[in-house]
């Protein structure tokens, strides 16, 4: 789905460069837990959505298998079914309340991804 990805977790500045340097894509960390390692701290992050035009896409990182798209949907404006798919590969435990956090702060990304790209 994306090319260029690294054998290894993203860092923070690495979702925003790949976001900045292709006007016609979107890589936004997924879950909380691909933001805030173990001990509190900025974590390497390993769920991330990737938005294009048409498509979105989950993918994880695992150790044994590096980089696996999850889950695609092809109507970007359905990001939640990649969403709710990653969460469920990953068998997190989020509360509703935390999933509809994470759900509106990535529909207004994708909103101005969307302006950016019209």
């Amino acid at each position: 789905m994306i090319s260029g990805l690294p054998d290894r977790p993203l860092s923070a500045s690495e979702t925003l460069r790949l976001s900045h340097e292709r006007h016609d894509l979107l890589v936004i960390p997924a879950t909380p837990d691909s933001l805030v390692g173990d001990d509190g701290t900025l974590g390497k992050i390993r769920n991330i959505l990737v938005f294009t035009a048409n498509v979105v896409g989950s993918l994880a990182y695992t150790d044994a298998d590096g980089w696996t798209v999850v889950a695609k949907a092809t109507d970007a404006s359905e990001f939640e079914i990649a969403l709710d798919s990653l969460i469920q590969f990953r068998d997190d435990s989020l509360s509703d309340e935390d999933r509809n956090d994470i759900v509106e702060t990535i529909a207004e990304a994708y909103e101005t991804f969307t302006d950016r790209t019209l």
